[in-house]
C-alpha cells in the first residue's frame, strides 16, 4: 500500500464526493480530506497514476 494526496482545485464541490466514491473500493484503506489545504489523502493498493485515474473518471478535477 502506498499513500497519496491529490489536490483538489474544486475542494468545495468534489470533496465529498471522492471521499464517498474511494471509500468503497476494495483498492483503498484509508481516505481523508483536508479543507486547509484542498487535498485529498489516500493509501491505496493502486499506483499513483492509476488512482489519479479513478479520481478522474469519477469526474473530479484532481492533480
Amino acid at each position: 500500500m502506498s499513500t497519496y494526496t491529490f489536490e483538489l482545485p474544486e475542494f468545495g464541490s468534489d470533496a465529498e464526493v471522492a471521499e464517498r466514491t474511494l471509500r468503497g473500493l476494495d483498492t483503498v484503506s484509508h481516505v481523508d480530506t483536508d479543507p486547509g489545504s484542498e487535498t485529498l489523502t489516500v493509501t491505496s493498493s493502486l499506483s499513483y497514476s492509476e488512482m489519479l485515474g479513478v479520481i478522474r473518471d469519477s469526474g473530479i478535477a484532481a492533480r
